[in-house]
């Protein structure tokens, strides 16, 4: 029951942080609400820590690792930011669910692990072709939607980099640790770019920009990232990859009901055609043995 509470918790809160992100920009700008939230989730990492008797690790592996982490906290969510502004935020959760299939696609070049199939590719193929109908369908609508999709996109790609790069260092560090550690570092950076972006404290603070903000760091930024790492020692990861199937159709329900956000119908096609390329990535290895007979079968 622990475990079942704990997996639906992560879809809800993964398929809600994009509509909390819109919410904090009703009343902040992209930055001023980035370093806010990540602020706030770095001071309340440290009691995490020490709740779940665990200590920051300061080795040079520890430090790199919170670097590289910090790709995917500091750069992807400046980016992500930054685009929310432009599209629904049901698109920017769907654009999300190809993080699977670009750690796989970075994977294989930089790690050389042998998960680029065939079939695989032909998802990835299928899952850009989604991308594009989304793409030109929200253009048609909105000319300014490529900054949205844009920075969810290079948010998306920031964030599988970070993962492989966090994979390939293996610095042995527990999740929390290497949570709080991130955070830390990403916070640094932050404070480092105020004088590029510039930090704006509202005379007025909206009560959705209060509510998205709030929820956002201790949900979004904290508890996920607990109840994540505990469903992912407990459950094989195909299933905890269904996360990424199941979120981005709940994000798109959680816009149309609270945000009064609708979609076009070359973005609906879009998004069933980026989900189908994401199905086939993460259940490919029956699609791949029945290539494999095909091929074996086909007469020379």
């Amino acid at each position: 029951m622990k475990l079942l509470s704990a997996y639906l918790a992560v879809i809800f809160i993964w398929s809600s942080t994009p509509l909390g992100i819109q919410f904090t920009l009703e009343g902040l700008d992209f930055y001023t609400s980035a370093s806010l939230r990540m602020w706030g989730s770095a001071v309340l990492s440290l009691p995490m820590v020490y709740l779940l008797g665990q200590r920051l690790a300061f080795s040079a592996a520890a430090l790199k690792s919170y670097l590289a982490g910090s790709v995917g906290v500091y750069g992807a969510m400046l980016c992500v930011y930054w685009g929310a502004a432009y599209i629904p935020s049901g698109l920017i959760s769907v654009i999300y669910g190809l993080t699977p299939m670009l750690s796989g696609a970075i994977a294989y070049f930089w790690l050389r692990e042998k998960e680029l199939t065939p079939v695989r590719i032909l998802a990835l193929v299928i899952a850009l072709s989604g991308l594009t109908l989304v793409v030109s369908g929200r253009i048609s609508f909105d000319a300014m939607a490529w900054k949205g999709i844009l920075g969810s996109f290079l948010s998306t790609l920031l964030f599988a980099f970070s993962g492989v790069w966090v994979k390939r260092i293996n610095a042995d560090v527990h999740p929390v640790v290497q949570t709080s550690g991130t955070l830390w570092v990403s916070s640094f950076f932050y404070l480092l770019t105020v004088p590029l972006f510039g930090f704006h404290w509202p005379e007025v603070w909206p009560l959705a920009a209060v509510a998205g903000l709030g929820y956002l760091i201790l949900f979004g930024s904290l508890l996920a990232f607990l109840l994540y790492f505990y469903i992912l020692r407990n459950l094989p990861t195909a299933r905890v990859m269904l996360i990424t199937l199941m979120a981005p159709v709940l994000a798109l329900m959680w816009g149309f009901l609270l945000h009064d956000e609708t979609l076009q119908s070359t973005t609906l096609s879009g998004v069933f055609l980026l989900l189908a390329g994401l199905s086939l990535y993460q259940w490919h290895r029956r699609f791949d043995l029945w290539v494999g007979q095909l091929l074996v079968r086909r007469p020379m």
